[in-house]
């Protein structure tokens, strides 16, 4: 099964999916340093360095999975706590991942502060955007 992971970080989710026997068509992360891991313990991987926000999502279809981790500052108990107003919110990006390749499924995972009360709302308009389509 092919997948397209957003955010990867250093591989991690990456990692796992492999193990459950995804293939992805592209792992995209925009910090170097966790470009060179991916590529140095996965060479045959598909690393992309570019920031999510200026990709075509239909080059990479189609795809059963969509995966990731949305930046998780915004929503962190540590940091200031600016939800959708804070620029390195990713969550919309993720929901046009979702939205334009239409996978069979998707994961992305976040931090627990994203559960809390403050967020409810956002959280809800993110749920409502991945479960109904607009034409």
């Amino acid at each position: 099964m092919r997948s397209l992971e957003l955010y990867s970080g250093a591989g991690g989710l990456a990692l796992g999916l492999e193990a459950a026997g995804f293939e992805p068509v592209a792992l995209v992360e925009r910090n170097p340093s966790a470009c060179e891991t991916l590529r140095h313990n996965r060479p045959n991987w598909n690393v992309l360095s570019e920031d999510v926000r200026n990709l075509r999502f239909d080059s990479f279809g189609p795809v059963e999975l969509v995966a990731g981790g949305p930046p998780c500052q915004p929503f962190s108990m540590g940091g200031k706590a600016n939800g959708h107003a804070d620029l390195r919110d990713m969550f919309p990006q993720a929901v046009r991942a979702v939205r334009e390749l239409q996978p069979l499924a998707f994961v992305f995972e976040n931090v627990r502060g994203l559960l809390r009360p403050a967020f409810r709302n956002y959280v809800e308009f993110i749920r409502l955007q991945l479960t109904y389509r607009t034409s």
